[in-house]
């Protein structure tokens, strides 16, 4: 099959398709026919080794331990398409079904190729009317988006609820989800972006540049998910109802900071997502009904990893970046 083989994490890496052996299956894996994939941020800061230093302490992207003393490499997490094969404890799917699914994360997920062994677990069927394309798209972001507001928190009807970077991979799914759970959503974006914010579901839209955060009344918000990360925690410190929480989403926080907001009586955490079951059985019922769909930025052939990666990596993808794959 071919697949993106990596020796080593490389910021220069060509990320060229490579002959390898298709993957065998464990007894509760199945062997899926890939279809589409997505990227994320966090893709590129893995293949990077991503690291930050942030008062004094050094911070890597959040998939990249998992690949430590491991070559070789096959990045990606996200994936949807066809089962070919089941395990002998898999009772869940069938040869022939269409799955998607977030494989692995953190971990190696392994999914930067034509065929993928993947946990059933870690898989959902995908709604007859859902493209590929978009069921690829909801996975790594939009379980991120689920767990933070079913899981770290659970929103209530009528939860005031602000998401930053309301159009990109995680902000979009976001919205989307949290007026599906009945909270006031407030979009804080640019003017470029706030017609498409306002019709993932939006009810209100800040604009970065003309909101003043230190004059404004205060917008009473009952959690902040910060999909941009360009803030920090004190910025919204007004606006947050007492104890309220605020999930950083791009990067981790180091103990430190979490600790001087602490004592600043911010709940601000870093949130990183994991695959489970329950969640992409979730987002597929989310998908089957319409109360979740993908934007699409654009598609890249899988010979054009390089150039997608590109993309991602300029900050303005609206919606996800998928990738066809030869079928």
């Amino acid at each position: 099959m071919k697949a993106i083989v990596l020796e080593k994490l490389d910021p220069t890496a060509t990320l060229e398709l490579t002959e390898t052996a298709i993957p065998e299956i464990a007894p509760d894996e199945v062997l899926v026919k890939t279809h589409a994939l997505a990227i994320n941020p966090v893709d590129y800061k893995t293949l990077e080794d991503y690291t930050i230093v942030r008062d004094g302490e050094r911070l890597r992207a959040s998939a990249a331990p998992a690949f430590d003393g491991v070559s070789p490499i096959i990045l990606g997490w996200d994936l949807a398409g066809v089962v070919t094969a089941v395990g002998n404890n898999v009772t869940k799917f069938k040869v022939g079904d269409a799955v998607f699914g977030m494989v692995h994360f953190p971990g190696h997920g392994k999914a930067y190729a034509e065929y993928v062994a993947a946990p059933a677990a870690h898989l959902a069927l995908k709604p007859a009317q859902v493209s590929f394309e978009v069921a690829a798209g909801a996975t790594l972001a939009a379980v991120t988006a689920w767990q933070c507001l079913t899981t770290h928190y659970t929103v209530r009807p009528g939860d005031r609820i602000l998401v930053t970077a309301p159009t990109g991979g995680v902000g979009h799914y976001a919205v989307q989800m949290a007026k599906h759970l009945g909270a006031y959503v407030i979009a804080l974006t640019n003017p470029a972006n706030a017609a498409l914010a306002k019709e993932l579901g939006a009810d209100e839209i800040l604009e970065y540049a003309t909101f003043d955060t230190d004059t404004a009344a205060p917008l009473q918000l009952d959690l902040v998910v910060d999909a941009g990360g360009r803030n920090p925690a004190t910025w919204f410190s007004r606006h947050l109802k007492p104890g309220s929480p605020l999930f950083y989403l791009p990067s981790r926080l180091t103990a430190h900071q979490e600790q001087l907001y602490k004592e600043q009586g911010l709940n601000a955490t870093f949130k990183m997502v994991t695959s489970t079951e329950s969640d992409i059985e979730d987002i597929a019922r989310l998908l089957q009904d319409g109360s979740v769909t993908t934007t699409i930025d654009s598609i890249f052939p899988f010979t054009a990893m390089k150039a997608a990666f590109a993309e991602q990596q300029k900050g303005t993808t609206r919606g996800k970046i998928i990738i066809s794959m030869p079928v």
